[in-house]
């Protein structure tokens, strides 16, 4: 990483930060909200590499005579059960004036397996500005609109290879039960996705 991209990197951590800590405190508001609920995803569909488990948001707000969009996701990578969230956060409708984010950009991400995560990123804004995404979802209509066109947890059925795998079968559980902040929990608190494992298998 070069010093410009240093520098923008710390400046947009900043603009992130203040976005997170105004939507806490209530004084933040977003609109356009849109939910893409629990869904099981193959990387390659003409392989059998790899997989992941992921729900996402998308949202508007205008801050500082600004309008920002963000998208963000939250997954689970298959086999390896590693948890991710990466996002997008474009400026006044301009494509080149985006903000890609993401853990697993962290050099400490492919350091650290799945149990260290939650540890190793426990100060992250990217963490923090998740758990603000929850909250300005949660109990919303922009939720319930999305688990109510959520036909399927994967449209084309899913290989034996997969589904028989507990986390496939637990992500399909919080669809079904329409447990989003539940799957949000999950993706790098290793006791709680335990927890919900022994709650649907015992």
């Amino acid at each position: 990483m070069n010093m410009y991209e240093e520098i923008d990197k710390e400046t947009m951590d900043l603009l992130l930060d203040s976005l997170t800590s105004r939507t806490l405190s209530g004084k933040q508001g977003w609109k356009e909200l849109d939910y893409k609920p629990i869904s099981f995803v193959r990387e390659d569909e003409d392989a059998e590499i790899g997989a992941f488990i992921s729900q996402m948001f998308e949202m508007e707000t205008e801050f500082n005579g600004r309008r920002y969009a963000l998208e963000v996701m939250e997954q689970i990578t298959l086999p390896s059960g590693k948890g991710n969230i990466s996002g997008t956060l474009t400026f006044d409708g301009d494509s080149w004036g985006k903000y890609d984010f993401a853990l697993s950009f962290d050099e400490r991400y492919d350091e650290n397996g799945p149990e260290r995560l939650r540890e190793v990123f426990a100060d992250s804004v990217i963490v923090k500005l998740m758990d603000a995404v929850i909250t300005v979802f949660e109990g919303t209509e922009a939720e319930n609109r999305g688990f109510s066109y959520a036909r399927y947890y994967n449209q084309k059925g899913i290989e034996p290879k997969w589904k028989r795998m507990p986390l496939v079968k637990t992500g399909e559980k919080l669809m079904e039960e329409k447990r989003m902040k539940d799957f949000h929990r999950m993706i790098l608190d290793m006791d709680y996705r335990e927890k919900l494992l022994k709650e649907y298998f015992g």
